[in-house]
């Protein structure tokens, strides 16, 4: 799977028609209407009068009457302990034909049919939900984006909301961060599933395709969104080859002859979709589509890589070509042409016309300059993998389009592969607004609210936090070169190791954590380290962080759905100390990393240490820009000048959050182009 822009029409193959949803709720919770197709994003008058109904959606009067719910909910689950088990699974068969019949009012018994999936938790799992946990269940259940603290148990929540979406007979998936979260949660809560007489399943990367179906055939399944939109576009490739049920039904009907190797249709439907830390999934995963590409052969490719990838390395910036940092690209001069012209008998003959070899050389000083091992990839078993920046995790199957994935294996030395040949794609933002029934929740979602409502029509509600935040945020500290903030952060990790407190240090890149490694190494300080190259352990390595003095070393992967329980005594210490070591292009992933102390009332630290020479501002402040704080900051100094230098990397953050929107309202306004452009709104695909 790669990144590049596309869409599908709007028929899709086993997406429930509209006039099933079933949508009739009461008028002050009445959710966004999402009938299938979705139109084009309101533009003029229509923008001001959609915005107009997004602030009213987030008003707090919605808030206060889910508040009352959750509590009559919480009341309600506490009176049901006194029952036997005969009469709670009877209770749980009436409420579940309440719902089937009523999917969104259950007939007007919505708060006890929570209040009896609540008392179910409890006999299953031994969680009694909290009112706040009630509150995000019904917020979920009225088509709200739920936002919930880190550590508010938004695994319980999501599970309450998830049982009533499959009484109601309805598919419900649950999309999560990751394939990890998408296993440990659906493991986690199977007992709450099971006693509700819900069928649970998971569906992760590397699950074969034939075990696929059954999996997809429960009713809630826990899965990626990358996975649900690939099998999504699977099945569109299937209907349009006519290998869907009911042409195969037509062939044997007919007569004619059906292999038993053709196809059927993956997922069985799309019609609920709950999506955990859903900026992660709807905002941040958003920059770009998912293609389904098979290989293609290009003759003479891998010739032509190679010889300009050498090239590339003798060709110099400011006199060959010019960087484009912001852009992550470069303009080829006429110096590098020259140079590309020297070189014209070395190469393929398809590759020498001048547009496809500045092409190639574009593609090689991209690698070189914005590409980076331990940052962008790896190297696993002799093979590209790529990694993602926003989870820390690597992404096996995927691939950079355009030619960017071969001049990688080029730059590394391995064998160049194919190309890709893409045979479907769409959106992520398409797909996510076909959905009639929406929901999500996230710690952080309430800087990225306006985008949330004009896509996908979610409102962000606040939800309280079940016990007041303790943790204490230290002010940022702003360092001149990135050599000094590593050497303070080492000091400070090593200061907080000898009063015992256990400590996660978040950086960005693999890179970036085994120099943080071989510094506390160094130093003879024990340590865990938690990267995508190291990730066997995670469970063990999360599971032992808040322990006294622990010294845990995490890429973004510990940012996310990772719950750092507190052993005995700490939390009286001081708790967990969070160290954020490298600023992340979205202030929003700094903010989860953060979240990972200060849980359920704990007490906890956080720590910021960032230099000038950081990845965010080099590539998001101007040079001169960068010089004039610097000056300014060793001329005023102290915690003036600190202050004025982490503004200045605010605003750096606020720059690329604005570039990472542009590219993605880029490539919705392409899938509109697209759909006018394409004139089978009918059809079952696009053309291989």
């Amino acid at each position: 799977m790669s990144a590049a822009a596309g869409t599908l029409p709007h028929t899709l193959p086993g997406l429930l028609p509209a006039q099933d949803a079933g949508l009739q709720v009461d008028a002050l919770l009445e959710p966004p209407v999402r009938l299938p197709p979705p139109g084009r994003l309101p533009e003029g008058a229509d923008r001001l009068g959609d915005w107009l109904r997004g602030v009213l959606r987030r008003r707090p009067a919605h808030a206060r009457e889910l508040q009352r719910q959750a509590r009559a909910c919480a009341e309600a689950c506490a009176a049901l302990a006194h029952c036997d088990e005969a009469d709670l699974s009877q209770r749980l068969t009436v409420a579940r034909e309440a719902v089937r019949c009523d999917p969104l009012a259950a007939r007007g018994r919505l708060v006890e049919a929570f209040a009896i999936v609540g008392e179910a938790a409890f006999r299953a799992l031994g969680l009694r939900p909290y009112p706040v946990q009630f509150m995000g269940a019904l917020a979920l259940h009225h088509g709200w984006l739920a936002e919930m603290a880190t550590g508010e148990g938004k695994t319980l929540t999501v599970s309450l909301a998830a049982v009533l979406a499959a009484w109601s007979g309805r598919p419900c998936h649950v999309v999560t961060a990751n394939d990890y979260l998408a296993e440990r949660d659906a493991q986690h809560m199977r007992l709450l599933y099971e006693h509700c007489g819900v069928k649970v399943a998971s569906v992760v990367a590397g699950l074969e395709h034939q075990d696929r179906p059954e999996r997809y055939d429960a009713d809630v399944v826990y899965l990626t969104a990358k996975e649900l939109l690939a099998d999504h576009l699977r099945d569109q490739l299937a209907a349009r080859s006519g290998a869907d049920p009911g042409r195969l039904a037509l062939r044997r009907w007919l007569g004619v002859p059906v292999s038993p190797r053709m196809s059927v249709l993956l997922v069985r439907g799309l019609h609920t979709a709950i999506v955990d830390e859903a900026d992660n999934v709807l905002i941040d995963e958003a920059v770009t589509p998912l293609i389904l590409s098979a290989p293609r052969e290009s003759l003479g490719l891998a010739e032509a890589v190679r010889v300009v990838a050498a090239l590339a390395d003798a060709v110099v910036v400011g006199r060959d070509y010019e960087l484009l940092p912001r852009q992550r690209t470069v303009n080829i001069g006429q110096g590098g042409r020259r140079a590309l012209a020297a070189l014209d008998s070395a190469l393929p003959a398809v590759w020498r016309p001048e547009p496809r070899r500045e092409e190639l050389l574009r593609q090689a000083l991209t690698v070189r300059h914005f590409i980076r091992r331990d940052h962008q990839y790896i190297v696993d078993d002799g093979k590209i993998v790529l990694l993602d920046e926003f989870t820390g995790r690597m992404t096996p199957g995927r691939t950079l389009t355009a030619g960017l994935h071969q001049a990688v294996e080029a730059r590394e030395g391995l064998e160049v592969t194919d190309p890709s040949e893409s045979l479907g794609q769409m959106s992520f933002q398409s797909f996510f607004r076909r959905f009639p029934r929406l929901a999500g929740t996230s710690g952080t979602a309430r800087e990225a609210r306006g985008e949330l409502w004009r896509i996908y029509g979610l409102g962000v509600l606040p939800v309280p936090t079940h016990r007041p935040r303790q943790a204490r945020t230290e002010p940022v500290r702003v360092f001149e070169t990135a050599e000094g903030k590593w050497a303070a952060v080492v000091e400070l990790v090593e200061s907080l190791h000898r009063e015992g407190h256990p400590v996660l240090v978040g950086v960005r890149s693999v890179q970036a954590s085994q120099q943080v490694a071989d510094r506390l190494q160094t130093r003879g300080l024990p340590f865990a380290l938690l990267n995508a190259v190291l990730h066997a352990q995670e469970a063990h390595i999360v599971m032992r962080a808040g322990e006294p003095g622990r010294i845990t070393v995490a890429t973004n992967m510990a940012g996310r759905g990772t719950d750092v329980s507190l052993a005995q005594g700490v939390a009286d210490s001081g708790g967990l100390q969070v160290v954020i070591a490298e600023a992340n292009e979205s202030g929003r992933i700094d903010r989860q990393l953060a979240g990972r102390c200060g849980r359920q009332g704990d007490p906890g630290r956080v720590w910021t240490l960032l230099s000038l020479e950081d990845g965010l501002p080099e590539r998001f402040l101007w040079p001169a820009a960068r010089a004039a704080l610097l000056a300014t900051m060793r001329s005023i100094g102290g915690a003036r000048g600190n202050a004025m230098a982490a503004r200045s990397l605010r605003l750096a953050q606020w720059r690329a959050e604005a570039d990472a929107f542009a590219r993605r309202r880029s490539v919705l306004k392409n899938d509109d182009w697209l759909d006018q452009a394409l004139p089978f709104e009918g059809g079952g695909g696009l053309a291989a």
